[in-house]
């Protein structure tokens, strides 16, 4: 495949517009992959009052999303798909590089801002076989924009609710052999008062202490890409994040969180013929500072600094072996680790603790991929993974745990079949089965904290978690944009890590022997008009304890924070050339919050959103969002939703 005369990466982001690449790790139309799969593209992110890249996930099926304002902090931040809690169990990535931090599994989702992203493609389902370890539940996988031919410089600002302030400015430019793609964005927001009845309660004389949750977040971003001859394309890419929380508690100089981390990866394409080979060697870089306090609330008790460190090599080499044939091939190395100091206490000040953990895994993977006439096609992918990991904890203060954790080792193999049947060209008929893994979390092995009163103990014997998933689908394609689509899906899954409550003040992390997730994903598109666009989703998951000996009051019980059910219904509407808009109504069920199931679950809620859009001239544009409409003060994870937000955004292009 040689490359063009013009930019590659325009005419490449233009064709995806029908192609999905992550479902298969290779270039396929979405209606031809066995997996469940969702893409959301540029028009519908330019539409949407989504002002972090998470909150774009809200009504995709079989995905819970559940940040409240883009003032939480990421920390706070959850997405989930298929009923497996926790965001280490979605693998989600920037441009292919892994996004989930080892220390914890979960995403920093304001590394790139919503104005950079091309579009975001979701696989719901196991997908070891082609991405080992995370990849439990599904697959997210984030496209930053690419340079386009020509010059384009765009500035913007935006204000809203809680004094929240977002300035963003790019430039883009590209000629027949090289693009270069540059972005900063800075969002500042004295944020709201996130405590629950329930915290402000439990800090008695003291809850005056607990204040406003703000947050200032900068991020920037920088692609150079250049073709290297006629069949080659090497690329560099650069994202810095610093995110600072703000406020909590009323303590001088308290720092909540401070978060900085930067991504990069070197990329190189070649292609030929019948062959397309990717290499990709990337680096993470994370560095997070947090104070800890403890009631009354008047003084930091102890100051913490967390460095997460992941390096990275990835090749893979598709090749087209006939008209109804592909062979993709590849491997995947990886090597991190994580090191907590804690120090500054103000009981013991001469305290140090020292936390460490490292991680090493090797991936080999093959999919062939195989079309039978006309009506079948089959994907069949499976991955080994040899993987070690080691730690160690150090405690200046006598009595306290400490230990030096053995290195332990082990493989995995996960195997992957997926089957499509077209019944007619409008109507599908589609299957999976696959086997897919996860590995303890560093800090769940490695790691004990003490939060308020209760300490959260890890614990270095945790086995990796096993998922055997299934899914049936049926799609039926009315028109170009017209279509209905329905999913059953189970994940069986053995050794689940989760919290456990031991008593008052200790939660431990254990193996539950058996857990399993269930349910339906229904989603639809219909176009009443060539200007509206009606969508609709909705997803029943049933998330159940099966088998614990190790507390047999668990079992019959629903995991925690997973709603059972969630449905949204969106419209988007071209008023004119000019002018756009779109309505939503967003529910979300109750869902668990605690282990046992013996406390109030956080109820649910509805929310009602809209949006506008307007082009004054070709280059300048202006929006207005209103999110939750209804001013529904509604309870998430822990923390209580902000109510109504308003905001106005100016924009423009040179």
């Amino acid at each position: 495949m040689a490359l063009g005369q013009t930019a590659y990466a325009a005419e490449e982001v233009q064709a995806l517009d029908d192609v999905v690449v992550t479902a298969t790790r290779t270039k396929k139309l979405t209606r031809d992959v066995p997996a469940s799969v969702s893409v959301i593209n540029s028009k519908t992110i330019e539409k949407s009052s989504a002002t972090t890249v998470d909150q774009l996930l809200q009504g995709i099926p079989g995905v819970y999303a559940a940040r409240m304002d883009s003032s939480s902090p990421n920390r706070i931040a959850q997405t989930y798909t298929r009923g497996l809690p926790g965001s280490g169990r979605t693998l989600v990535m920037l441009d292919g590089v892994q996004m989930n931090v080892l220390f914890d599994g979960q995403v920093d989702w304001s590394q790139l801002s919503v104005q950079d992203v091309e579009r975001v493609e979701v696989v719901r389902g196991a997908s070891s076989g082609l991405y080992g370890g995370n990849a439990m539940g599904g697959v997210i996988n984030i496209i930053s924009k690419q340079p386009k031919p020509g010059t384009v410089a765009k500035v913007g600002g935006e204000y809203g609710t809680h004094n929240t302030k977002r300035f963003s400015a790019s430039l883009s430019a590209a000629s027949e052999t090289t693009g270069f793609y540059a972005s900063a964005n800075r969002l500042t927001s004295d944020g709201y008062d996130m405590w629950t009845q329930a915290s402000k309660t439990a800090a008695g004389v003291n809850a005056s202490k607990l204040i406003a949750i703000g947050t200032e977040k900068t991020n920037f971003t920088a692609r150079l890409s250049r073709n290297v001859g006629d069949q080659s394309k090497a690329a560099l890419n650069l994202s810095y994040l610093d995110d600072i929380s703000t406020g909590f508690y009323a303590i001088p100089n308290y720092n909540p969180q401070q978060r900085k981390q930067l991504m990069s990866s070197l990329d190189y394409k070649f292609f030929s013929d019948n062959t397309e080979s990717s290499l990709q060697l990337y680096g993470r870089f994370g560095k997070q500072y947090a104070d800890s306090t403890a009631a009354p609330y008047t003084a930091i008790t102890s100051h913490g600094t967390y460095d997460d460190k992941e390096y990275g090599l990835k090749g893979q080499s598709s090749i087209t072996l006939s008209d109804s044939q592909q062979l993709t091939l590849g491997a995947a190395w990886r090597d991190g680790s994580i090191a907590v100091l804690e120090n500054g206490y103000t009981a013991t000040p001469t305290r140090v603790v020292n936390r460490n953990g490292y991680l090493q895994n090797l991936g080999l993977f093959a999919q062939d991929e195989i079309r039978y006439g006309t009506a079948w096609k089959f994907n069949a992918a499976a991955r080994w993974d040899k993987w070690s990991t080691n730690g160690s904890l150090t405690d200046t203060l006598a009595g306290q745990p400490t230990g030096v954790y053995p290195k332990r080792s082990g493989t995995e193999f996960s195997p992957k079949l997926g089957v499509l049947y077209s019944i007619t060209d409008n109507v599908n008929l589609r299957a999976t089965a696959g086997k897919s893994f996860k590995l303890a979390e560093l800090t769940e092995m490695y790691s004990s904290n003490k939060r308020g009163t209760v300490t959260y103990w890890g614990n270095p014997n945790l086995k990796p978690e096993r998922v055997n998933a299934y899914d049936f689908g049926l799609d039926y394609y009315f028109a170009e944009a017209t279509y209905a689509k329905a999913t059953l899906y189970r994940n069986d899954a053995r050794d689940f890590v989760y919290s456990v409550t031991r008593d008052a003040t200790n939660n431990d992390k254990v193996n539950i022997e058996s857990v399993v997730t269930q349910g339906v994903e229904l989603e639809g598109r219909y176009k009443p008009h060539e200007f509206v666009a009606l969508n609709a989703s909705y997803t029943y998951n049933d998330s159940t304890i099966k088998q614990s000996t190790l507390d047999m009051a668990l079992v019959g019980k629903q995991l925690v924070n997973v709603p059972k059910h969630q449905a949204q219904l969106r419209a988007e509407i071209d008023l004119s050339q000019e002018t756009a808009c779109a309505l939503s109504v967003n529910y979300v069920g109750d869902r668990a919050s605690s282990d046992k199931n013996t406390t109030a679950p956080y109820h649910a809620y509805t929310t009602y959103d809209a949006s506008l859009s307007m082009r004054f001239t070709e280059a300048v544009r202006a929006s207005l969002a209103v999110v939750n409409i209804g001013n529904n003060k509604y309870e998430g994870i822990g923390y209580m939703a902000p109510g109504r937000l308003v905001s106005a955004g100016l924009s423009a292009q040179f």
